[in-house]
């Protein structure tokens, strides 16, 4: 978690929709606090709205159990002269949205976002097997839009 200051309301910028795990985990830290949340494609644009002050935090994804360390958003951090405000764990729980009534065998072409992919990888290689397109989008929730 980035923050730059305490207001009544806190704007925070996260990468992803809403509904990401981003905005779950911001919800989580602020827990009583009112936010707003401004949803970014990137990291990259995350960090920009924190600099040009349009947004008071960032929630910034640095570590992965599966993945690992997200090196660029370290890097992000460093050049940015920001500090890192708090952190909170958040236990992630993919799972694969399918039109209602519809049969794993009948999904030919699943999106999500690349880290999402690797943690589902093993999943993912058996449908992959079946002939099933992963393709790699921007944000996991928007996927499901």
């Amino acid at each position: 978690m980035l923050q730059k200051e305490k207001n009544k309301t806190i704007s925070v910028a996260i990468q992803g929709g809403y509904g990401s795990f981003h905005e779950i985990a911001a919800r989580e830290f602020f827990d009583n606090t009112e936010i707003t949340i401004t949803p970014c494609e990137t990291f990259e644009e995350l960090f920009y709205e924190l600099s040009i002050e349009r947004v008071d935090s960032a929630m910034v994804a640095i570590e992965n159990s599966v993945a690992g360390s997200i090196l660029p958003n370290y890097a992000k951090l460093r050049n940015s002269g920001l500090k890192v405000a708090g952190e909170i764990y958040l236990r992630i729980v993919q799972n694969l949205i399918a039109l209602p009534g519809q049969k794993l065998s009948e999904i030919h072409e699943i999106q999500s976002h690349p880290v999402a992919i690797q943690q589902c990888n093993l999943f993912l290689d058996k449908m992959r097997r079946k002939n099933v397109k992963v393709v790699e989008s921007v944000d996991t929730a928007l996927s499901a839009t």
